[in-house]
């Protein structure tokens, strides 16, 4: 019922020669013993789990995925240990993080100005603008 705090130290508490503990909300690590927050814990990301995952439970949780309603058992353990094992063990993002990522990331996301550069979207928008407010002024 009580609320368990992080057992980092801020960064002030550092810079002032005093350990002054962190607030945050604490979840328990791997370890047992120790509790940190999203921001203290993240470097420790194998202790930083709060299920465990095992093959089997990653498995069922594909398995309940749309994309993989047709496959049958030993269908999505093959794909399971010979896509996803591998990434998993070298710690890489999914496909799916790093799709996403790139389309933050570029410049020319908008799919109805596609490939063109930002500076040409706006002069669109500019146009419509000035567009509308001509429309505005022979309707009155």
């Amino acid at each position: 019922m009580r609320k368990v705090f992080c057992s980092g130290r801020t960064r002030a508490g550092l810079r002032q020669g005093k350990i002054i503990p962190c607030k945050m909300k604490g979840y328990p690590l791997s370890d047992g013993k120790t509790f940190r927050c999203k921001y203290h814990g993240l470097q420790n990301l194998d202790k930083f789990n709060k299920a465990k995952y095992t093959d089997t439970t990653r498995i069922n949780q594909l398995r309940s995925l749309k994309q993989f309603k047709n496959y049958t058992n030993e269908q999505l353990q093959e794909y399971y240990h010979n896509k996803i094992k591998p990434r998993i063990s070298k710690r890489e993002r999914s496909v799916y993080h790093r799709r996403k990522a790139r389309l933050r990331s570029n410049p020319y996301r908008d799919p109805q100005f596609q490939r063109q550069p930002v500076s040409f979207q706006f002069d669109e928008i500019l146009r419509l603008l000035e567009k509308k407010s001509k429309d505005r002024i022979q309707d009155c």
